[in-house]
């Protein structure tokens, strides 16, 4: 039974290894919009339908907020809209109350406003971190320190709980055997059974505190190492797009104005740079 215990706990700490490194080392955003109709206001002096919503996600992100209508109870949707001002578009951050004003007939010159149905659509504007290989060391001193600086997760406190806790519970098994061992040494069973029990109960008690270790120690190596290689592309894509954008801006068409002698109207003249 012990040992089945055993391999069960290496095998568990094997494939908590082997996963995906998404799955081990951030948790994936989840986005909730709360949208009522009670909040939909029709204001026909300006022609403006105003919204409120509240956005839930991951507080230091920004989102890209759309606007669609129908008028079929939604079986197809018009959109994205554009005459809307507010907590639409871009850079937008998680909050309550967000509010939102369309002038529909900028949109839609006939638009009528029957069997009128909004949807809003939510999307996580990415996050381009570009952080180089020193923020391994980082990793070095608390694992999972470093990713938020090279990845484009959420949240990689997950690796430091990982880590430590097996590091925690290897430590807790090592005392364990160490206090049964010592009572093995010192003779205190009452018969060679127990005395010999107590042997075999420490060897498992340190089995299992070594393959915590080893877990512990495999998570918080494999995250140095991942910081240090996403570092070292990080680096690689951020000088690649910097030498992009100089020869971008050197192959551009420079503009000159020359004015004419009376002064009152000017020539335009084009003078290329390669």
């Amino acid at each position: 039974m012990k040992k089945l215990l055993f391999l069960s706990i290496c095998l568990f700490c094997f494939g908590f290894i082997s996963k995906s490194y998404a799955q081990i080392f951030y948790f994936k955003n989840k986005i909730k919009v709360d949208f009522k109709e009670s909040s939909i206001k029709l204001n026909q002096a300006d022609t403006t339908i105003s919204i409120t919503y509240d956005l839930k996600a991951a507080p230091n992100r920004y989102y890209k907020a759309r606007l669609f209508y129908s008028n079929n109870k939604g079986n197809s949707f018009k959109g994205p809209l554009f005459s809307v001002k507010g907590d639409i578009g871009d850079s937008i951050k998680p909050g309550k109350n967000k509010q939102a004003s369309w002038s529909f007939k900028k949109d839609n010159p006939y638009f009528d406003g029957k069997n009128i149905m909004f949807k809003l659509d939510i999307t996580e504007i990415p996050k381009i971190s570009t952080g180089g290989p020193k923020y391994a060391l980082r990793s070095l001193l608390v694992p999972g320190w470093g990713d938020t600086k090279v990845r484009n997760g959420y949240n990689y406190g997950v690796i430091t709980i990982a880590t430590y806790g097996c590091l925690i519970t290897g430590a807790i098994f090592q005392l364990e055997a160490n206090r049964r061992y010592n009572r093995y040494t010192d003779r205190l069973a009452n018969s060679s059974a127990e005395h010999e029990s107590l042997y075999k109960q420490a060897q498992n008690s340190k089995n299992l505190a070594t393959a915590f270790f080893a877990t512990g120690a495999g998570i918080w190596i494999a995250d140095v190492v991942g910081v240090y290689i996403r570092g070292v592309k990080n680096r690689r894509r951020v000088a690649a797009e910097k030498r992009k954008l100089e020869e971008e801006k050197g192959n551009e068409t420079t503009l000159k104005v020359f004015p004419l002698i009376d002064g009152q109207s000017t020539q335009m003249g084009l003078s290329f740079k390669f």
